[in-house]
């Protein structure tokens, strides 16, 4: 075994599929993106928090990162840590999608830790108006109100925080 890891053919093989794999996921991450748009539709609502968010006011500073979450989507509870993270240092606004009452994703947020602004969209109405019909969805509209950034399913951090740093 330890033969064939030192083989120049090995690793040509590792490196073809590798580049196989990453073609793949980008183009299937455009598929499902297909239908977004390319500016930002206008965002204004409430907190469960109470609070009233403005996109168009919060995007005047730095690059916002929008996340489309539910709290039934198993890939949610992965990505939702790291959306935690980030609203530590960038602007997020976060959209709970068919997720329940104002109270149960409260206490769903309480429940798993996660600290980051949440918009309760019960209905799908905002997902609707954004194309965000995958969950998870993260959208990152730079400082002229454009989408610089789409990403759907799994997303790392570090990923994210590339994309928001392209983004400012």
């Amino acid at each position: 075994m330890l033969k064939r890891l030192k083989t120049k053919q090995f690793w040509i093989t590792i490196a073809r599929d590798g580049i196989i794999l990453i073609a793949i996921l980008y183009i299937f991450n455009l598929y499902q993106t297909r239908n977004m748009p390319d500016i930002a539709p206008a965002l204004y609502s409430q907190l469960i928090s109470g609070e009233s968010v403005e996109l168009s006011q919060m995007i005047k500073g730095s690059p916002v990162l929008i996340y489309f979450w539910g709290s039934w989507c198993p890939i949610c509870s992965y990505t939702s840590s790291t959306v935690t993270e980030l609203s530590r240092e960038y602007q997020v606004i976060t959209i709970a999608l068919s997720s329940g009452s104002e109270e149960q994703v409260f206490s769903y947020l309480k429940k798993n830790k996660y600290h980051f602004p949440v918009i309760n969209d019960p209905d799908g109405i905002i997902s609707q108006k954004w194309g965000g019909f995958v969950t998870p969805s993260f959208f990152i509209i730079n400082s002229h109100g454009e989408i610089s950034s789409v990403t759907t399913g799994i997303s790392s951090e570090w990923g994210l925080r590339f994309r928001l740093w392209l983004a400012s």
